[in-house]
């Protein structure tokens, strides 16, 4: 019925963390499988599945030498023996009626791709100025419903039927994740695909997870610059023309937000729990997005399909 994907690389206590929800909440009123594909981890990842699998039948290990968190993603749904593909994040901790949720969705078939609700949790102290919101991807629904063109799900949380997989032949690998490369795109890329098929992407607020929020993403520099590099990839994976023309208009919508969120979030530096990392953060975020598109459409790299 479904087959659980998990993608690691070089995160060996962290996934130690996630496996452990795994095995509290794995779900034993329906068949399910778990499938770590570890994507050429040179810590100590290898010896914990090794461990891991003796243990617990249900999981099995594949190991993909290919760098990249699309290859990875690929390989797991490729070696799934399920027509339900579950993928979720390594740093990752499942909340108790995730699978329960999921298992609704299967039997219900109304939708063969939904994106779940990740919320943050830390294992460091966060430093006062952080919002929680920035580390969360939930939307304005209260219940299952299709996504509106321009809003994408999260892959931390990612149930889709095997069959769309095939049928687009998996994430593209020139986007995404490549070892400690940040990069994104194939999500967006992929549901894009599934839309313009016909098929409807949904957004379940009750198929949660809790994403880990590491110190270096409690940073004012990560957070530009995640904005930024997601802008790099984002015109072509969300089907946007991705040209000059396009480029210019995103670097004026950059050029625009800048001006009216610095004048718009200047009066909250007079509150006491607003911060000027909240301000730098707030002005610049959502224009480097813009800019990173523009960026992208003036550098003139060749990106391969594949």
């Amino acid at each position: 019925m479904l087959s659980v994907v998990i993608c690691t690389y070089n995160r060996d206590q962290i996934l130690k963390i996630c496996l452990e929800t795994i095995v509290k909440y794995f779900p034993t009123n329906f068949t399910a499988e778990l499938i770590v594909v570890n994507n050429n981890s040179t810590d100590s990842t290898s010896q914990t599945l090794t461990d891991f699998v003796k243990k617990y039948s249900w999981c099995s290990v594949v190991n993909e030498p290919k760098q990249g968190l699309s290859q990875a993603r690929n390989t797991g749904f490729q070696s799934a023996s399920y027509s339900w593909i579950l993928y979720l994040d390594d740093d990752a901790k499942v909340d108790q009626n995730l699978f329960n949720r999921v298992q609704e969705h299967i039997k219900s078939e109304t939708y063969h791709c939904i994106g779940g609700l990740y919320l943050p949790w830390y294992m460091n102290e966060k430093p006062k100025w952080f919002r929680d919101n920035w580390a969360s991807n939930r939307l304005a629904y209260n219940s299952l419903q299709p996504m509106r063109t321009g809003e994408f799900a999260s892959g931390g949380v990612f149930l889709v039927h095997k069959n769309l997989l095939i049928k687009h032949k998996g994430f593209r690998t020139s986007y995404g994740m490549y070892g400690t490369h940040l990069g994104y795109g194939e999500e967006t890329d992929m549901q894009r695909r599934i839309r313009k098929s016909g098929h409807e992407v949904a957004y379940d607020p009750e198929m949660i997870i809790y994403h880990l929020v590491p110190p270096h993403k409690m940073t004012v520099s990560w957070q530009l610059n995640s904005s930024f590099q997601m802008g790099k990839t984002f015109l072509k994976t969300a089907g946007y023309p991705d040209n000059i023309f396009s480029g210019l208009l995103a670097f004026i919508i950059g050029v625009l937000q800048l001006l009216v969120f610095s004048i718009v979030c200047f009066p909250k530096l007079f509150s006491t729990d607003y911060f000027i990392q909240n301000y730098t953060i707030g002005v610049l975020r959502k224009p480097l997005k813009w800019f990173g598109a523009f960026h992208a459409t003036m550098a003139f790299r060749k990106r391969p399909a594949s």
